[in-house]
């Protein structure tokens, strides 16, 4: 639901049956007053720290999923034929 819509209308509220739960908890989150005031508060001192980033989420309960990471070890040696991936390989056809 947008700042501008009615949020007396019953038909404003029909996407949160389409919520999941952390969806749900962000709404809840993002409407309660000392949180818009802390992070008003984090946002004003113009840079915030990864520390300071850090402590606000814990203290909020913010969760953000860890970038994925790589499986398999970096080829030194990128004409290697070895470190190709196996999708874009030539394939060998017969010769007639």
């Amino acid at each position: 639901m947008s700042e501008d819509s009615d949020w007396r209308s019953e038909a404003a509220y029909d996407y949160i049956d389409q919520l999941t739960p952390s969806d749900l908890a962000w709404e809840f989150l993002r409407r309660n007053p000392e949180y818009r005031s802390s992070y008003a508060q984090l946002v004003a001192t113009g840079q915030i720290s990864p520390e300071a980033a850090a402590a606000f989420a814990r203290h909020w309960g913010l969760h953000f999923r860890c970038r994925s990471t790589r499986q398999r070890p970096v080829s030194t040696d990128l004409l290697d034929p070895t470190s190709r991936s196996r999708r874009n390989r030539p394939r060998r056809w017969a010769t007639p």
